[in-house]
């Protein structure tokens, strides 16, 4: 069972949130940052909002490494400078890509196309150690970060390693609310990853906050 999660871009809003859920389902989160007074203090926030167990600790992204599980929660455009160099830290770790390649225009939110097909995709060709899944694209940071909130959601899992997609799906199941689901291989998660702009879209319509649950499942 994952003991600890590491969060690269844990002072963002995704990663935040993840490490306040986690946190509170009793999971020991490294919260990473290239600022290590920033992961620092976001890490202190995260303690207060949490009502768990799990111990929260500020880190360099460089340290996340020591996790068993590791998640990707980097804005796309940083994705490029701060995932290559980590190649040979994270060699051999399960590491899960909630990053969502996403732009914005006069017509609302995108998906932006990646050559590689995806951002999963690029992250396993610069990670060629690394047992890249992609999860957790379409939870809000928001939500997450609000532990009243009562979370209703599934989270979609894939990747290319059955392994590292059982141990991902048991970890979105320790988070109350939230069901992993085996989806497939990593090629499907540009459809996951563009998902999210349809949320943003029907929730800036419809003034909701919708989530993904898959009915007869």
């Amino acid at each position: 069972m994952t003991q600890t999660v590491g969060i690269v871009g844990g002072t963002g809003p995704l990663g935040q949130g993840l490490a306040v859920r986690f946190a509170s389902a009793g999971i020991d989160v490294l919260l990473g940052s290239r600022d290590p007074a920033r992961a620092a203090a976001a890490a202190l926030d995260v303690t207060d909002l949490a009502d768990g167990d799990g111990m929260v600790t500020g880190v360099v992204n460089a340290e996340v490494a020591a996790a068993d599980v590791v998640v990707l929660a980097v804005p796309f455009e940083g994705l490029e400078a701060t995932v290559p160099p980590m190649a040979a830290a994270l060699d051999g770790r399960i590491v899960v890509s909630a990053v969502n390649p996403l732009g914005f225009d006069a017509a609302g939110p995108h998906p932006i196309a990646m050559p590689e097909g995806s951002a999963a995709e690029a992250i396993a060709g610069w990670l060629p150690g690394a047992r890249v899944t992609g999860a957790f694209h379409t939870l809000s940071g928001r939500e997450l970060k609000d532990v009243s909130q009562v979370l209703s959601d599934d989270v979609p899992v894939v990747g290319d390693d059955d392994d590292a997609i059982t141990t991902v799906v048991e970890l979105a199941d320790r988070i109350p609310g939230l069901r992993g689901v085996a989806v497939g291989p990593l090629r499907l998660s540009a459809t996951l990853e563009g998902l999210i702009a349809v949320l943003i879209s029907i929730n800036r319509r419809h003034n909701a906050h919708v989530g993904v649950r898959f009915s007869r499942l």
